[in-house]
């Protein structure tokens, strides 16, 4: 049995990861602030013998990027919760065990707004375009500063009925006052959570490294997921939300993360065989309407 240490453990994707794969892999589990059968980066940095029993490390640590508006403060524990991290974590593991997989969390935000990208897209580390490409491209170079096995995964936006994204989603819908935002065009990079999962459990078992989008197949923007989530919760969605509003209530956030998208493809899934449970959003939104994911 694998062992992997799981930083951000008591986040969902994490919590979700230990849930489903308890039985197939031993757990250690590391937080920032001290609590039961968990560990800090501290306590891991002062245990040689532990940190070499270490087969698999999975760093998902970070403060969620959408909790608010990005003041200055905000920004920076944004990027302190992150790249602090991972630098701590390529430290330690470079020292005392670059035998270990990394496995590092990293998101579509890293490409160009209104772009479709693949795994090929050239990244130019040293250029922001905006604090979003600051982010990820900071927490990629952190990752990418380990010596061992290294594999950068980019997510699009989780979608469960267990919690996530969907949680914010989709409570203005059921109360009929859901709607397309600003002119609806902005790509919508997805990805439903079981299959987030299994992509992550490949990844470990066929040691694949480089870099991975993990996203559905299928490419939408926010108009056809408005209209979507209407159609599966039968509800209307004619109340939209000019930019401008978005930008008066979430500021530089909302007009990154809301306002704009991009398109990021799973080729390197597809082409290792990867079989998608929710490769379309219509199915993934009944599955979720109906629990099944």
């Amino acid at each position: 049995m694998k062992t992997i240490l799981i930083t951000g453990s008591s986040g969902f994707i994490a919590t979700n990861f230990c849930r489903k794969f308890i039985d197939k892999y031993r757990f250690i589990l590391v937080s920032h602030k001290p609590q039961v059968n968990h560990i800090t980066l501290d306590q891991l940095a002062s245990d040689d013998s532990l940190i070499k029993s270490i087969d698999i490390i999975i760093n998902l640590a970070g403060a969620n990027i959408a909790n608010g508006r990005w003041t200055t403060e905000r920004k920076n524990n944004l990027l302190q919760s992150r790249i602090g991290v991972t630098e701590l974590l390529v430290g330690i593991f470079n020292q005392y065990n670059p035998n270990a997989h990394l496995i590092s969390a990293s998101a579509v935000g890293i490409y160009d707004f209104n772009t479709v990208n693949n795994e090929d897209t050239t990244i130019d580390y040293n250029n922001y375009k905006n604090f979003s490409q600051k982010l990820t491209k900071k927490w990629e170079q952190a990752a990418l500063g380990y010596h061992g096995l290294t594999t950068i995964t980019r997510f699009g936006v989780v979608l469960s009925s267990k919690g996530g994204a969907m949680s914010k989603m989709l409570p203005p819908f059921l109360f009929g006052l859901g709607g397309q935002i600003g002119n609806g065009l902005q790509g919508f990079s997805w990805i439903v959570l079981d299959d987030l999962l299994g992509s992550l459990d490949l990844i470990i078992d066929k040691e694949y490294g480089g870099i991975f989008n993990l996203t559905a197949p299928e490419q939408i923007n926010n108009a056809q997921l408005t209209k979507d989530i209407g159609q599966v919760w039968h509800r209307p969605t004619f109340m939209k939300m000019p930019a401008g509003v978005v930008k008066l209530l979430w500021g530089q956030m909302g007009e990154e993360l809301l306002l704009n998208g991009n398109q990021a493809t799973p080729q390197r899934l597809i082409s290792h065989g990867f079989r998608f449970k929710c490769p379309h959003i219509l199915e993934c939104l009944h599955a979720i309407k109906e629990h099944i994911y």
